[in-house]
């Protein structure tokens, strides 16, 4: 999963856009000021000799007109940044994986926000009075010269047709909308980690000796392969018992070269079909392919080494076992779902003795009499201490292996019963080798028996879905015998099911501080669209690009809305405050849009370029960034372009209420 320092470079990179943002439209602001007369010097420009920008002839002077530049964006820029604060506050209400992996990135962020807004608001003031202590003259940039024509004629072309550009906004939201329910939804995209871990279990009846026989032919057989570098096998579990298996269970680490020098397989998923055709060889084994650091994840979420975990529930393992078998053959037939097995219930060879109570009483012995028969001739009784200095070992006696292993000589062991005589213990009580479960799993309380799946090919969602109606429709359970599925699908829900919850928790309060910047519910509402705007771009790059919804994906979506609405607060403050200066409602929509072209496009391509590295990097964890990285820069497009045509377009509509304050 990574850790924590590798993970906050990758919240910084994510924010780059959001840290910039503040100290660009201050900067914006104060070269505008600097390099135009304000609304006060516009009448003396004209008998002014010489330079009329020269703003070392105003009485003003620069240090005042730096003051009035500050002072008109400082307000925007400090509720901005609050509201992207807000905005991450959803990170900390996430549990489990999905706190581990992305809490520390929200922190990071939030700290940088925080030293970025300070920067914006004392430090560049600061140093723009040394920097610009003799003026300015602003030059014509070629690259913002053609956009910002572009711009301008297409806004007066927007503001003319108002209906249009708002009926195509609402198109291309309903477009999203639709594809939405397409998106396949995953808890975390798999893990690239290089290596490969491979689960074999064998019968459970099998020996310690059996299982180390095997697990040399298997490495040997996966060392065959070109593209593995080494097999190195684990049988049974450690000393410290972390992680407890029985000896009939054979994990076997494979490392792997650099996929550009395999030559039998493009891909993980094909190479293991490749492994699984040529261990076939050795019948009755239960191959589960993963990697370690998955493994481990899926362990900790469900205590099964698989993604999906379909459990059972109900009190006779009997019934358990055989609907147990129903469930996996119906989800075999699952496009989608692959390594299906059930948890062996069943099969291991147990020492039955059950005593004959009719025949006990015949002799006047009881029950408890053959049970330590049985106790102390089979497990053994203390004899006695061997000391050592300070240690001290029991000593405990009990029959010669070849007398515990034969039921018929166990059979021949003898009781003396009260009256004096002496009986064999087979004379008294039944004794057989049965197959008996090798253990016996409670959730609840609960007996159950698990169905372990991997997801490959297709998202989660929609294979668990598949396995539910499958389970509907086939399988016949009894009353109170019930199914559940976890493992990563249940994190998945979790953290939706949170995130649902905490999401709109704080766009409402965004809304209200929003209505706290601008004393109106109009403008509130208005810089809220930007929101959904947003969310369009994000859809369709998911969409086009074949990723699915995840929990990187939906944080993606929540720092996506942080720099919309950013981008609006600057944009409705810049309009508000031209009509203050008197200008009329379409001049001040106009103007005040054209000039937030400049800070929202760097704004958007700072961002992006912080993100190109995630979009293309393919080192461990790229996955889980990628979808992150494809939702924000997916979403800065549309959100770009909608908050520059569609907003101003709205702005009459949203602000009635207002306009007589401003005024």
């Amino acid at each position: 999963m990574g850790s924590r320092s590798e993970r906050k470079p990758c919240g910084i990179a994510v924010a780059i856009g959001m840290l910039v943002d503040g100290s660009v439209v201050m900067v914006d602001n104060m070269l505008k000021h600097l390099s135009h007369p304000d609304a006060e010097h516009d009448k003396e420009v004209e008998t002014r000799v010489g330079d009329p920008y020269d703003v070392t002839k105003d009485e003003s002077g620069i240090v005042l007109r730096l003051q009035m530049a500050g002072k008109e964006v400082v307000r925007p820029i400090f509720f901005a940044t609050s509201i992207i604060l807000v905005v991450f506050l959803p990170l900390f209400s996430s549990e489990g994986v999905e706190a581990k992996l992305f809490q520390p990135m929200a922190v990071s962020i939030m700290l940088a926000i925080v030293a970025a807004v300070l920067v914006a608001i004392i430090i560049v003031p600061a140093l723009a009075s040394y920097l610009f202590r003799r003026g300015i003259r602003e030059r014509e940039s070629f690259v913002l010269k053609p956009l910002d024509n572009l711009c301008r004629r297409g806004l007066s072309w927007a503001l003319r047709r108002t209906k249009i550009v708002v009926g195509g906004a609402l198109i291309l939201l309903v477009a999203a909308l639709a594809v939405l329910p397409q998106l396949g939804t995953e808890f975390v995209p798999e893990l690239e980690e290089g290596t490969i871990n491979l689960r074999v279990t064998l019968a459970p009846s099998a020996s310690l000796d059996t299982t180390l026989t095997v697990a040399p032919k298997l490495e040997a057989l996966l060392l065959e392969f070109p593209e593995v570098n080494y097999a190195l096998s684990r049988i049974g579990r450690p000393d410290i018992g972390g992680d407890p298996e029985p000896v009939n269970n054979i994990e076997i680490y494979i490392g792997l070269k650099p996929v550009s020098e395999w030559s039998s397989a493009d891909n993980r998923q094909a190479l293991q079909g490749l492994m699984e055709q040529k261990l076939e060889q050795h019948p009755g084994l239960l191959l589960n392919f993963s990697q370690p650091i998955a493994t481990r994840v899926d362990e900790l979420l469900s205590g099964v080494k698989a993604q999906l975990a379909i459990k059972l529930f109900g009190p006779d393992l009997a019934v358990l076992a055989e609907k147990g078998q129903e469930i996996e053959k119906v989800i075999q037939g699952i496009d989608g779902a692959r390594d299906i097995a059930m948890e062996q219930i069943a099969g291991e060879a147990q020492l039955v003795i059950r005593p004959d109570r009719r025949q006990l009483s015949r002799y006047g012995l009881a029950v408890g009499d053959v049970m330590a028969v049985v106790r102390d001739g089979l497990g053994g009784r203390e004899a006695g201490q061997i000391i050592s200095g300070n240690e001290r070992y029991d000593i405990y006696v009990r029959l010669a292996e070849s007398f515990r292993t034969d039921p018929g000589l166990i059979a021949d062991l003898r009781l003396q019963s009260p009256t004096g005589p002496w009986v064999r213990l087979g004379d008294v009580a039944q004794i057989s080798i049965e197959s008996g479960p090798p253990q016996v799993r409670r959730d609840d309380v609960q007996r159950r028996v698990v169905i372990q799946a991997n997801v490959q090919g297709r998202d989660m969602g929609s294979v668990v879905a598949d396995i539910r109606q499958a389970i509907e429709r086939q399988v016949q359970l009894p009353a109170g015998y019930s199914v559940d599925i976890g493992g990563q699908f249940e994190s998945q829900q979790r953290a939706q099911k949170r995130l649902s919850m905490v999401v709109p928790l704080s766009l409402a309060l965004i809304a209200l501080l929003l209505y706290f910047a601008f004393n109106s519910v109009g403008q509130a509402l208005l810089i809220l669209v930007n929101v959904p705007l947003a969310v369009i771009g994000g859809v369709f790059s998911l969409y086009l690009s074949g990723q699915y919804l995840s929990v990187p994906s939906s944080i993606g979506f929540i720092t996506l809305f942080g720099v919309a609405v950013l981008n609006g607060v600057v944009m409705v403050e810049s309009i508000n405050q031209r009509i203050a200066d008197g200008l009329s409602v379409e001049d001040a929509v106009f103007n005040g849009a054209t000039s937030r072209l400049r800070p929202v496009l760097m704004t958007a391509i700072t961002s992006a370029l912080g993100l190109i590295p995630m979009l293309m990097s393919t080192g461990v964890g790229a996955e889980i960034q990628k979808p992150l990285a494809t939702v924000i820069v997916g979403g800065l497009l549309t959100a770009t372009f909608l908050t520059l045509f569609v907003l101003p377009t709205l702005y009459s509509w949203f602000s009635k209420g207002k306009l007589d304050d401003i005024r």
